[in-house]
């Protein structure tokens, strides 16, 4: 805590207008002997100064300011090649930033126009304030030298957050014979801070010379160092601000038009073209000075990009990130095992937001039906989440209702009807945090709660409801240059017995499995408990930096209802072993090695992964960047490859990759990355991927990113069956194949900024993936890597019926076990997704949203993927475009 008699005087010895104020030598962050943590103070005016990029307002003549900025690249801990200079100011309403950033030739600063949050590759300012003054949280704030706007709120001590927060707040920014200037205004109601009569904040300034790719800060630690907000300075001098009153309304409107290319005429719930409407409300209101409610009513999400297409062959559900801005705004707040800035590993994900409102669950069962309305997605009702600080914790609470849905049916004979595809459902978040020792240490808790109304038989597959929920903690020591973290959570499902039964089957723990002995598969159960743990130990500052981690999931872990788990039953332990040389020498501005060893467990103590990584990275002298590495996994065996039958061995392999980046700042940049790996057994893949960033002009941004990629799977799985007469393999054959996979895609981004408030962006992904499967073959013993071939081994045979594209197997040939069939698993698959958003903030906080998304795909089982044809083939496919107004309009009351 800052002495308020230590203040005035730094104030009054002003002369040189710096302050020169020594803080409490007992604060907790002065962890580093022989440094302090700056301060600037802030002086209270009766008139705010006006936002026209000039400093002639009487609220900047005479007051102290904070200089005495350092370098932080390219020369860490070097003095700046500009000079720079902030003021504070406030009043009852808002905090006022002023900066002089004076550049020795003015002319050469780099403005560019782009949309809000966007990196504008530019000359730039940021201020960075922790008014919760808990060396952990953040709300930062930053503008380039044309005013575009750039917000975060970072969390747990990171350096980086949430950039979909989008507070209301102003700037005005101009270029003259000394360099440029900023003015900022910040509402009080933007902010969250103690209800106190006198406010003592952390805050850091941050600038980048763009030309001269320098990143300066005031409250300067090295970047060897650990931590963002806990190495803050203060801002003091701000008194009597009251709580501000913020209830802020965002309601919006949206009408939306598809057309379907290829659509039934006859269909009576799409003929080719549809259309709806809809009204919603946002809403954010401060219950206390540093709570803030947000609620959503009937949400609409339709200016948010789509997600890339995939060929997913794995028994794994693929992870997509968030994109739905209530979700995105504060979703550090629920992270589970945040630890401390950021190093965490192995904590299960508990919560993944995007459960909320996903695809219906239950299909259509009636094969009767020759039209079907099918939603595709769950339409939510409402949701609310509280966050902020109250009592010494950190409180997160997030609620969302989501709708039943039906799937509309009609017959041959006009009749109609429907059925249940998902349930009325409630999903919960409570997340608390306490930070200690000043934010040097701190404990967490996490829950999460689904409940579903089960009471229509249909939806017995499901579970009537899951719970999960753990503590994590971390603990800096030794002058902050060691992090303890670690967490102990737990899952528990309940629902009726054929809801846990796929449960115990699921691939993420195949209780089903006959060579183990751990696990049993009760298909009377009616609920599922299971745990995990993590700990992580290490050095995280300075030079060099070692750390082991470890963790563990018991098989009965199931937290799919509220978050993301692709693998339970599972052990891992790590070390790691990293060398940098952050001081520029001859060659290199930066350099680091990198090493880990790993091994991996099941439950039963089968080995299931090890071995060893090197690598490096680092940038030359000339702004380029590189990295490089190889790793190299022991044989192993796998508890997954054969989906629920026995282990089977998983082949040594060794892998490389490689990358290189030109300068960034350049107009035109590339960026390079290729990777090659095999396998003992013959296997192989590889790719590479290049990315070109062109900047044409000051307003305008290109990027056009290709990526190639190839690979031959010896042992790809197909399909398996039950037989009595396959002893060997406990009663079931389990067919593999080789795969002989390519994959061609191509990411499009465009942007254009008529101003720093109307932006037109544009993404586009031409995608192509084929798959030959050949030489199909069965497992022949358990943990080998032995195969019976068929039309090869034991008088097997193998035949392909082209009209049906059927395979028909016998495994024994004229022996006795019985012939099985499965389809022809190749496949050639191609898609394009394209969105179009015109984005304009017409008033503050206030948006009109004209978006155009268009999608076309097309499939066959020719496997030639035939390079750019497929492109070419895409014109040929079906498409659907949507075209959408959405309108909203803020209120502040």
């Amino acid at each position: 805590m800052v002495h308020l008699a230590t203040v005035a005087l730094a104030v009054q010895a002003a002369a040189t207008l710096q302050t020169s104020v020594q803080p409490d030598t007992t604060d907790p962050r002065l962890r580093h002997p022989g440094r302090v943590p700056p301060i600037v103070t802030a002086v209270r005016v009766d008139q705010a100064p006006s936002l026209d990029g000039r400093l002639d307002d009487a609220a900047w003549q005479g007051a102290p300011y904070a200089s005495s900025f350092t370098q932080v690249q390219p020369e860490d801990g070097s003095p700046p090649t500009e000079r720079t200079e902030v003021w504070i100011a406030y009043d009852g309403g808002a905090l006022y930033v002023a900066a002089r950033l004076y550049d020795g030739e003015p002319d050469r600063v780099v403005r560019r126009l782009a949309r809000r949050d966007s990196h504008t590759s530019s000359d730039a300012f940021w201020v960075s304030i922790d008014s919760y003054h808990d060396h952990r949280t953040v709300f930062e704030f930053g503008t380039n030298a044309s005013g575009v706007r750039s917000d975060e709120a970072i969390a747990n001590d990171d350096s980086w957050g949430d950039r979909s927060w989008d507070p209301v707040w102003s700037v005005a920014t101009g270029v003259d014979s000394l360099g440029w200037v900023v003015e900022m205004k910040i509402p009080f109601s933007q902010l969250r801070f103690s209800g106190d009569a006198e406010q003592i904040w952390g805050i850091n300034f941050t600038r980048n010379v763009f030309r001269k790719n320098e990143f300066l800060q005031w409250s300067w630690v090295p970047n060897t160092e650990e931590g963002y907000a806990s190495n803050f300075g203060h801002l003091v001098g701000i008194y009597g601000i009251p709580a501000p009153r913020r209830l802020e309304l965002l309601p919006y409107t949206v009408a939306t038009t598809d057309y379907y290319e290829g659509a039934n005429s006859l269909d009576p719930f799409n003929d080719g073209s549809t259309s709806d409407a809809a009204l919603g409300l946002d809403l954010k209101y401060g219950v206390t000075s540093n709570l803030t409610l947000d609620a959503t009513i009937n949400p609409d999400f339709g200016q948010v990009e789509a997600d890339p297409a995939v060929v997913n062959l794995s028994a794994f559900e693929t992870f997509f990130p968030e994109r739905r801005p209530f979700f995105v705004e504060g979703a550090n707040i629920f992270q589970f095992g945040a630890g401390s800035g950021g190093f965490t590993f192995g904590a299960p994900t508990l919560f993944y937001s995007r459960r909320i409102g996903h695809a219906p669950s239950i299909p259509v069962l009636d094969p009767d039906a020759v039209f079907v309305d099918y939603p595709d997605h769950t339409s939510i009702i409402g949701a609310a989440k509280l966050s902020g600080k109250t009592g010494g914790w950190s409180i997160g609470i997030l609620d969302a209702l989501t709708a039943p849905e039906q799937a509309k049916m009609q017959y041959d004979d006009g009749s109609r009807a429907s059925q249940p595809v998902e349930p009325l459902a409630n999903y919960a978040v409570l997340s608390l945090r306490r930070d200690l020792r000043g934010g040097l240490s701190g404990i967490g808790l996490l829950g999460t709660s689904v409940i579903r109304d089960l009471s229509d038989t249909i939806f017995t597959p499901l579970r009537s409801s899951a719970w999960s929920g753990g503590v994590d903690f971390f603990h800096r020591f030794g002058n902050n240059s060691f992090v303890i973290n670690g967490s102990v959570s737990g899952s528990h499902i309940r629902g009726h017995q054929s809801a846990i039964a796929l449960a115990q089957l699921s691939s993420a723990r195949y209780y089903q499995r006959p060579d183990q002995d751990y696990v049993t598969l009760d298909t009377t159960r009616t609920s599922l408990t299971g745990f995990a743990g993590s700990m992580q130990a290490g050095k995280v500052a300075g030079n060099w930096l070692y750390a082991t981690d470890f963790y563990a999931y018991s098989p009965g872990l199931e937290v799919n209802d509220a978050g993301f788990e692709s693998v339970a039953d599972r052990m891992f332990l790590g070390f790691r072993v990293n060398r940098r040389w952050t001081t520029p020498g001859k060659v290199f501005r930066r350099f680091s090695i990198n090493s880990t060893f790993y091994n991996s467990w099941n439950w039963g103590g089968d080995m299931l992964g090890r071995g060893p990584y090197l690598g490096f990275d680092g940038q030359f002298r000339n702004f380029w960047s590189f990295g490089a590495g190889g790793s190299y996994d022991f044989r192993s065996l796998s508890d997954k490859a054969t989906r629920g039958g026995p282990l089977m061995e998983d082949p040594s392999s060794w892998s490389t990759s490689a990358w290189l980046g030109t300068d960034s700042r350049k107009p035109i940049s590339l960026f390079f990355n290729g990777w090659y790996s095999q396998s003992e057994a013959g296997g192989w893949s590889g790719g590479f991927g290049v990315e070109l960033n062109f900047r044409p002009a000051g307003a305008m941004e290109f990027a056009v990113q290709p990526g190639w990629n190839r690979s031959k799977t010896i042992a790809q799985y197909v399909t398996q069956r039950q037989d009595g007469l396959a002893v060997d393999t406990y009663g079931g054959r389990y067919v593999f194949s080789e795969l002989y996979q390519k994959g061609l895609d191509v990411t499009i981004r465009a942007s254009l900024s008529v101003t720093s408030k109307l932006s037109v962006q544009l993404w586009a992904q031409p995608f192509a993936s084929a798959g030959d499967y050949q030489r199909f073959k069965e497992l022949a013993q358990p943990s080998s890597f032995d195969f019976l071939r068929y039309g090869v081994d034991d008088g097997s045979t193998i035949e392909f019926d082209s009209e049906t594209e059927v395979y028909t197997v016998d495994p024994d040939g004229p022996g006795p076990a019985e012939p099985f069939s499965f389809g022809n698993p190749d496949f050639n698959v191609r898609s394009l997704r394209t969105n179009l958003v015109i984005r304009w903030e017409y008033m503050p906080g206030s948006t009109l949203f004209l978006v155009w998304n268009h999608n076309r795909s097309g499939f066959s089982s020719d496997p030639d993927l035939g390079s750019f044809a497929q492109f070419r083939n895409l014109w040929d496919d079906n498409q659907r475009n949507t075209f959408l107004i959405k309108i909203n309009y803020w209120i502040s009351l």
